[in-house]
């Protein structure tokens, strides 16, 4: 019976409470995401970015901050403020790496709160949010509207024509996932359709885990995306660029 409330709140959270985004923009976008934040994203990652003069959105829960996670060392509250006053988006992944799907709203409502309030005492802005796991229902799909301008999920898949909001797909950028060719072709597909790619990992390291990039692989999309005429930009960034669009 659990199972079955589980999947009409998963069908109801995909094909209603939208906020639909059409994209007329004059390229397309291509968006960098790290979720949970090991310090090697907040280093290696953030470092890459800016060699090629772009920023990414490091999803932050706070209660993974001076911990470790997977084996991987976590940020600290230092790094978190040194990568927003580099020009990063940090968003928020609930504050305990909640899996919204299994909580209850209480449970959820209590942790986005928790997290917000470990924002505030750092002085930090909080604009967005990825659900841990890319795990959501109607319920948290709600709380995610009532709290954030937009929302990330996972899904593997690229954005066209337009996307709601507060359910947008992101594509894995695992270490031995997707080869050069297919990543060039994916970003290339993107760039012609003028649509939205938005890249999430974990780790940036020379040995990663499961859930994680090498540096080589990073590095090869980034440039990927800019040579292919893409726009590199942060969620926040990408969503004021399409909106811009539209208006004008």
């Amino acid at each position: 019976m659990q199972s079955l409330i589980r999947r009409i709140s998963r069908f109801a959270a995909r094909h209603f409470a939208k906020s639909w985004l059409p994209f007329h923009a004059p390229r397309g976008v291509v968006s960098f995401s790290f979720d949970d934040v090991p310090l090697s994203a907040c280093e290696q990652g953030a470092a890459l970015l800016e060699k090629h003069g772009v920023r990414g959105t490091f999803f932050v829960c706070g209660g993974l901050t001076d911990q470790t996670e997977q084996g991987q060392q976590c940020h600290s509250e230092d790094i978190l403020q040194q990568l927003h006053l580099a020009g990063h988006e940090l968003g928020c992944h609930t504050f305990s790496h909640t899996h919204c799907e299994r909580a209850d709203r209480d449970q959820i409502q209590t942790d986005l709160l928790r997290n917000q309030d470990f924002f505030k005492r750092l002085q930090l802005p909080l604009s967005g949010f990825a659900f841990p796991f890319g795990a959501y229902s109607f319920a948290s799909k709600l709380l995610a509207r009532s709290h954030f301008g937009y929302a990330r999920i996972t899904g593997n898949r690229t954005m066209f024509n337009g996307a709601d909001v507060y359910a947008l797909p992101a594509m894995a950028l695992y270490e031995g996932k997707m080869t050069q060719q297919a990543l060039q072709a994916l970003i290339q597909d993107v760039a012609h359709r003028k649509g939205w790619l938005i890249f999430y990992t974990h780790e940036v390291t020379h040995q990663p885990g499961q859930w994680g990039a090498t540096p080589e692989l990073l590095r090869f999309c980034i440039a990927e995306a800019i040579s292919a005429g893409c726009e590199v930009k942060t969620i926040r960034d990408a969503i004021l660029y399409f909106e811009q669009a539209r208006r004008s």
